[in-house]
C-alpha cells in the first residue's frame, strides 16, 4: 500500500484522538487498537479496558479476549503498532513484531514458567484463563490480529506467520491495516436504496398474500456483488443492512472462511447454491420481465435482513476468487410489503435459525422501543443495535446489553450474572428485564450513576494501567464495577434511602468501593477476574454492610 493520503491521515488521526479521550487511553497506539477491538466485536457490550494488555511486560500482546464456550473457545490475540507520520503509512509490519507474538504463543501452548513470572496483572489473568481451560478439557484455538494504521503485515513477516501456522494448526494469524480502517471510518448511513439482481435462467417461485408478496429466485452472485457494493466494487454499502437486526459485523472474522473458501474453488464453486442458506431482502416493491429468459429483478427501497455473513464473504471472494464467481449462484428470498411490521418479524425468522445473538432477535421488540421512545423524551438515546446512534456523544448513549447489566447488577441483585451470564438478559431473562414495571427515571439516575463508575475506572486505568495493584481500593473498579453498582444498591436498600441528588453520588460511590475493596480483601490470592464471577463474593459483600444474609436485601 502506498503512502496514506493527506485527507485519510486527518481522519483516521482525528477519530484515534477522539476516541483516546473519551476512554482516557494512554497512548495513540491503545486507541488505534480500540478502534480495531470496536470492529472486532460489534455485537458485544464488552468492557475492552479489561482486554488491553499494552504496557510493561506485555510480551508483545496488546489486547487478549477470549470467545467461546465450555466446548471451544477462540483467543483472540492483539499487537498493535501505529506509525506517528503520514510518511510511515507506507512501512509494513516486519519478522520482529511478529516474532514477539509467536513467541507468546509458543510459551503459552507449552505453559512455560516464565509466562507464571508476567509482571503484567491483566495479560497474567488471562494467561490462567487459559490453562484453565486447557485443563477443563476446553480446545483453543488462537487468532493473532496485528493492527496497524500503515500497509499491514510485510511480505517476509508473512512467510514467518505462515510457517508458524503450519507447525501449530490451532493457530490463524490476520490484520487490521490503514486501508481496512479507513475503510469502516468512511461508512455512513443514506437513503433508501434501489437495485437490481440478475436471476439465472427461469428459477423463479412467486406468491402472493394481499399485502406481502414473495420471490425466491436463483441469482447470479457478481450481481449481488454489484448491488451491495459501492463503485469501486469493494466496498460494502452499509446502509442496506440497516434492518438487519445486529449492527455490521465486520469482514474480519473468523465466520466467512467457508463460505469465501467453497465461493473461490475452481471444483467446487458451483456447490455454492447447494452449502450455503442464501439471503433474504425486504423491499417495497418488486418487478420483473416474466417473459424474459434471464430476467432482471428491480427492487425498490431494500433492505438485507439476513445473509450479512455471505454478503461480505462474496465481496471479499470477488477480490481473490478470479473466474470461479462465474459459477456461483445465490439463493435469494425477496418480500415486498408496506407494512413495517411484516418487515420485522421477517427479520426475527430469518435470523433466528442463524449464528446470531439473542439481543440482535430483541432489537426490534416493542418493549425495546419503548425504551428507546422514554429515553429520548430525556435526551438520552437507548442503542436497541449496538452503535445505532454512534454519531451522537457518549455520554448521552445507553446500550441495551450495558442497561440490562444495570438493571441486572443494581436491581436484581445478581452483579456475578450481568458477568458471566449477560447470554440471558435477551433470551430467558428478558421480560424479567425489560418491562413496563420499572421506574424509568430512577433507571435513568441508576444509569448515569454507573457511567460515573465507568468514568472512575477508565481515570484509574489510564493512571495506573501498568500497576493497578498500586491504586489501593481503586484496583477493583477494573474488574469488579458490577458489584460497585451493586454494593451502592445495597447501601441504599439498607438505609431506606431513595437514589441520592446528583452532588451527593460521589460519596455513595466511594463507599461503595470501599465496601467492595473490604470484601475482596480476604481472597488476596484469588485472581481478579475469577473472583467477580463467583456468587460467594456479593454474598461477602452483602455481610460486610450489614452482616445479614443476601437474601435480606433482595426486593
Amino acid at each position: 500500500m502506498p503512502q496514506m493520503s493527506r485527507l485519510d491521515w486527518d481522519l483516521t488521526n482525528a477519530r484515534i484522538k477522539t476516541v483516546a479521550s473519551q476512554h482516557q487511553l494512554k497512548t495513540p497506539s491503545v486507541g488505534l487498537l480500540w478502534l480495531a477491538l470496536q470492529q472486532y466485536f460489534p455485537s458485544q457490550d464488552t468492557a475492552f479496558q479489561e482486554l488491553i494488555t499494552d504496557g510493561p511486560d506485555d510480551r508483545g500482546v496488546d489486547a487478549i479476549h477470549l470467545v467461546g464456550n465450555d466446548d471451544a473457545v477462540t483467543v483472540y490475540i492483539f499487537q498493535c503498532k501505529i506509525r506517528e507520520s503520514i510518511e510511515g503509512t507506507s512501512k509494513t509490519i516486519n519478522v520482529d513484531d511478529v516474532l514477539k507474538s509467536t513467541n507468546f504463543i509458543s510459551q503459552l501452548i507449552n505453559k512455560s514458567d516464565d509466562l507464571r513470572k508476567c509482571g503484567n496483572l491483566r495479560l497474567r489473568e488471562g494467561i490462567e484463563r487459559i490453562w484453565n481451560l486447557h485443563e477443563a478439557g476446553t480446545y483453543c484455538s488462537y487468532e493473532l490480529v496485528f493492527v496497524s494504521n500503515d500497509s499491514g503485515i510485510g511480505d517476509a513477516a508473512k512467510a514467518n506467520l505462515a510457517s508458524f501456522a503450519a507447525e501449530h494448526p490451532q493457530v490463524k494469524y490476520g490484520q487490521y491495516a490503514a486501508s481496512d480502517l479507513i475503510r469502516d471510518l468512511s461508512r455512513t448511513r443514506k437513503d433508501a436504496e434501489d437495485g437490481q439482481l440478475q436471476a439465472i435462467s427461469k428459477e423463479i417461485f412467486e406468491r402472493s398474500d394481499g399485502d406481502i408478496r414473495g420471490l425466491v429466485a436463483s441469482v447470479d452472485a457478481r450481481s449481488l456483488i454489484a448491488l451491495i457494493t459501492e463503485a469501486d466494487g469493494g466496498t460494502v454499502k452499509r446502509h442496506i443492512f440497516d434492518d438487519n437486526l445486529r449492527v455490521y459485523l465486520g469482514s474480519n472474522s473468523g465466520y466467512n472462511s467457508h463460505i469465501v473458501e467453497t465461493a473461490t474453488s475452481q471444483t467446487d464453486s458451483h456447490l455454492f447454491w447447494y452449502l450455503n442458506n442464501g439471503i433474504t431482502i425486504t423491499c417495497k416493491d418488486y418487478s420483473y420481465n416474466k417473459g424474459h429468459p434471464n430476467p432482471v429483478i428491480t427492487i425498490k427501497d431494500f433492505q438485507i435482513v439476513n445473509g450479512a455473513q455471505t454478503s461480505h464473504s462474496l465481496v471479499e471472494s470477488s477480490k481473490i476468487g478470479g473466474d470461479s464467481l462465474e459459477q456461483v449462484v445465490v439463493a435469494v428470498k425477496i418480500y415486498a410489503t408496506g407494512r413495517p411490521d411484516i418487515a420485522e418479524r421477517v427479520a426475527v425468522a430469518t435470523n433466528s435459525q442463524a449464528r446470531i445473538q439473542g439481543r440482535d432477535l430483541r432489537a426490534n421488540h416493542p418493549i425495546m422501543k419503548k425504551f428507546e421512545k422514554l429515553f429520548a423524551d430525556r435526551d438520552m438515546y437507548f442503542e436497541r443495535k449496538r452503535n445505532m446512534y454512534a454519531d451522537k456523544p457518549d455520554h448521552q448513549r445507553i446500550d441495551a446489553l450495558k442497561l440490562g447489566q444495570i438493571i441486572m447488577s443494581y436491581y436484581l441483585r445478581e452483579p456475578d450474572s450481568a458477568r458471566t451470564s449477560s447470554d440471558s438478559i435477551f433470551d430467558s431473562r428478558f421480560h424479567h428485564i425489560f418491562n413496563d414495571r420499572i421506574d424509568i427515571e430512577d433507571l435513568l439516575k441508576v444509569a448515569k450513576f454507573y457511567n460515573r463508575i465507568e468514568t472512575m475506572r477508565d481515570e484509574v486505568s489510564a493512571k495506573f494501567g501498568d500497576h493497578i495493584e498500586s491504586s489501593g481500593d481503586l484496583q477493583y473498579l477494573i474488574f469488579g464495577h458490577w458489584y460497585i453498582l451493586f454494593a451502592a444498591g445495597l447501601l441504599l436498600a439498607r438505609d431506606s434511602a431513595p437514589f441520592p441528588a446528583v452532588q451527593d453520588e460521589e460519596k455513595l460511590l466511594i463507599d461503595a468501593i470501599s465496601i467492595v475493596a473490604r470484601a475482596c480483601d480476604q481472597t488476596k490470592q484469588v485472581a481478579h477476574y475469577q473472583m467477580f464471577r463467583s456468587p460467594r463474593t456479593k454474598e461477602k459483600i452483602a455481610a460486610e454492610i450489614s452482616g445479614k444474609q443476601l437474601e435480606l436485601f433482595v426486593n
